[in-house]
């Protein structure tokens, strides 16, 4: 099922702009950002990639390079999911392919919420994930203003989609709020990089260091935070790092 609110709230409600370039020369700092696209911007971008995303993150190698990080996270001790029956949010869903790798290596099925701001990713996703055992409802949303209530998840994914945000922090927030107590969050992001760079441009995001990263997930208020590299040899390691905190 894909709900679709008649209006999608802007990110975050603020106009702000992310940092290409900055540095300082004696008394002068100098400073060069970009606005970020609008939702609606941003939205309209994804709808004209949506059909061919999925050979995109194939090409790269994206869905192994989950499992892996998920296979990670779950093999230690202090991430265990114990509870049988869960309730997961995919925020930013795309094409569905972290909640893909999530279902390989959970190995059963879930409660999924997928939202995402571009409706046809949504459609895409539901056709990739229709024959897995995931009772799925997908709606358009924004991930500053999500249509829950707090503590509903035992897991959030959200891969590649904060950094698109003009203040990353009120994303990680919103996710924080969303989770119940003691409940996971798995999220990847650009790297730093020659790669990150040319996404940076040509998205609009921002370039993400580790210790930014990190500082963002503590700042929402995330405990037993951790930064894991994604598999080696993919193309995905030099493109990504994969997250994990739990509230």
């Amino acid at each position: 099922m894909i709900v679709c609110p008649e209006c999608v709230p802007k990110q975050g409600g603020v106009q702000a702009s992310v940092p290409v370039v900055s540095f300082s020369f004696r008394s002068w700092h100098f400073s060069l950002g970009r606005t970020p696209f609008k939702s609606r911007e941003l939205a309209k971008h994804y709808d004209e990639r949506s059909a061919s995303w999925q050979k995109t993150i194939e090409r790269f190698g994206f869905e192994g390079a989950y499992r892996h990080l998920i296979c990670r996270v779950l093999s230690q001790q202090r991430y265990r999911l114990d509870r049988h029956s869960l309730r997961v949010l995919d925020a930013g869903i795309g094409t569905g392919a972290m909640t893909s790798a999530f279902h390989a290596e959970l190995g059963r099925g879930f409660q999924l919420d997928g939202v995402d701001i571009s409706e046809e990713m949504l459609r895409v996703a539901s056709k990739h994930l229709q024959f897995k055992n995931i009772e799925k409802t997908l709606a358009i949303a924004d991930i500053t203003d999500l249509p829950y209530d707090d503590d509903c998840f035992d897991v959030v994914l959200v891969a590649h989609v904060v950094e698109h945000l003009a203040i990353p922090e009120t994303g990680f927030d919103e996710l924080y709020r969303v989770l119940k107590p003691g409940g996971l969050l798995i999220c990847s992001m650009t790297r730093r990089s020659a790669f990150g760079a040319f996404v940076q441009l040509l998205w609009r995001t921002h370039q993400v260091g580790i210790s930014r990263a990190l500082g963002w997930l503590r700042g929402a208020g995330f405990r037993d935070v951790r930064a894991l590299p994604m598999e080696k040899g993919s193309a995905a390691r030099n493109c990504s790092i994969g997250y994990v905190g739990r509230k």
